[in-house]
């Protein structure tokens, strides 16, 4: 099959490009991006597009990188197409931000390729990436210990960029430019062994397939195809689940259901707390194989108190019912407050987002204290010794809880049970004539407990948001 067959049919499986399209070709110089440039300008009035070329000098190679700007200048010309072609010191910026020299090019080159677009009125930017480029960047991935994502290497359609090329071996292309008498040159940064990309390309594939696998960039084609499928799947599954456990923070924390965690394949969940951090923190990187598994130790294995750091000033940690993540030192400032308890009855507690239901149940209708989560408590109502309110801790605060002998500092008691620091101001205290009868979310009083005796018991239950409507 012919190469312009072969790429016409890739540009339609994947939806590339649409009638009144303006593609920008991002050319090099080298055989790929031109011969890629090439191909469309032979296909523009099928496609019905208008194409125009962009070029960037690195700055890197000097004379040699300035005669890549004039063969490109050249090139276009000659297919009588308008080129962008511009320079921009690389090395410079590469000094500033401390970043290896591929990555600021790659940073200042997708820079440039934006602002290009938008003047062009260009809706697609097409790139010269080959299955060569696939296969390295698969096997790349995989010696850097990647997950499923990583596995499904290039994307040909990214945004506005698209890769028709993606499918293509390098040897067909360069075949295509000698059948053509394309001029092209060759960086010679890409035969210099000190990048790992390079040793890939000119020692490792090389090596694989003479010993291993004739067919090797053929098998990791198809292994980039599979994973690309099955990891768009488990993403759109990750998103509905993401759904279900997020409920509504602020603009610093997000909160996560663990019940809806833990119920959920781990396969799933590990997506889920990626798009956590990436919501948060609105970065479209993503957090490493041991970040993850350090959440994934919150939910499986809590230890009281423990606080996760990730990157970008994000903590975790888990509380309750909730896997927490925040960012900044607090999670939130609770102001004091005091409000009668509605027995029975409902009370909303403003500050905190919070209503607590109260009930009162014989001894015979309750429930077995054994069976009640934290947020629920039952207590001996006839032993109350006053009217109950419900407030924010406060400093020098007591307590006697259930199964303790005596009183002791409410702080030491928090503490103790791991509640992180940030979390205490947000549990509902409920007193009764001075006294704490039970710390919402954590645990009852002694002397309030429930036994044989009891003939009215009161039921609390914490709920979320405002139930009183």
């Amino acid at each position: 099959m012919a190469l312009e067959q072969v790429v016409r049919l890739f540009i339609n499986k994947f939806g590339m490009i649409s009638p009144g399209d303006r593609v920008l070709v991002g050319v090099s110089g080298g055989p790929d991006s031109v011969a890629l440039l090439h191909l469309l300008w032979r296909m523009k009035d099928e496609l019905q597009i208008s194409l125009a070329v962009a070029h960037l000098n690195h700055m890197f190679r000097g004379e040699e990188a300035r005669a890549d700007a004039r063969l490109v200048e050249e090139l276009a010309e000659s297919l009588g197409l308008p080129a962008y072609v511009e320079e921009f010191d690389v090395p410079a910026y590469r000094e500033r931000t401390g970043l290896s020299a591929q990555e600021a090019a790659r940073q200042v080159r997708y820079r440039f390729f934006e602002e290009v677009a938008g003047r062009a009125g260009a809706s697609r930017v097409a790139l010269g990436h080959h299955a060569d480029d696939q296969a390295e960047t698969i096997l790349f991935n995989f010696l850097r210990g990647t997950g499923l994502a990583g596995l499904k290497g290039i994307p040909p359609v990214r945004g506005k960029y698209i890769r028709p090329l993606l499918d293509v071996r390098r040897h067909e292309i360069e075949k295509y430019c000698r059948e053509h008498s394309l001029p092209v040159r060759e960086d010679a940064s890409n035969k210099k062994t000190i990048y790992t990309r390079n040793r890939i390309r000119l020692q490792l594939i090389p090596q694989l397939e003479a010993e291993y696998n004739p067919r090797l960039v053929e098998a990791l084609m198809h292994l980039g195809h599979i994973c690309r499928e099955e990891d768009g799947y488990l993403e759109d599954q990750a998103a509905l689940l993401y759904e279900q456990v997020s409920e509504a923070g602020r603009e610093n924390y997000l909160l996560l259901e663990v019940k809806g965690l833990l119920s959920s394949p781990p396969a799933l969940v590990r997506r889920v707390l990626r798009r956590a951090w990436r919501q948060l923190t609105g970065t479209g990187t993503d957090l490493t194989y041991l970040q993850v598994e350090s959440l994934l130790d919150l939910l499986y294995k809590p230890a009281g108190g423990k606080i996760v750091e990730l990157p970008r000033g994000v903590k975790a940690s888990r509380f309750d019912r909730f896997l927490r993540l925040w960012i900044g030192g607090v999670v939130s400032t609770v102001p004091d407050y005091s409000y009668p308890l509605e027995v029975p009855g409902i009370t909303y507690i403003p500050e905190i987002n919070t209503s607590i239901e109260a009930r009162l149940v014989t001894l015979e209708e309750a429930p077995d204290p054994g069976l009640l989560s934290p947020r629920e408590a039952l207590l001996d109502y006839d032993t109350l010794p006053a009217m109950l309110v419900v407030r924010r801790r406060r400093e020098g605060d007591r307590f006697q809880p259930l199964g303790m002998p005596a009183r002791m500092k409410l702080k030491k008691f928090l503490i103790e049970q791991g509640i992180p620091r940030e979390e205490r101001d947000r549990l509902p205290l409920v007193e009764a004539g001075g006294e704490i009868v039970w710390v919402g979310g954590v645990r009852p009083g002694e002397p309030w407990k429930v036994t044989g005796k009891t003939r009215r018991c009161l039921y609390l239950r914490i709920r979320e948001g405002d139930m009183q409507g």
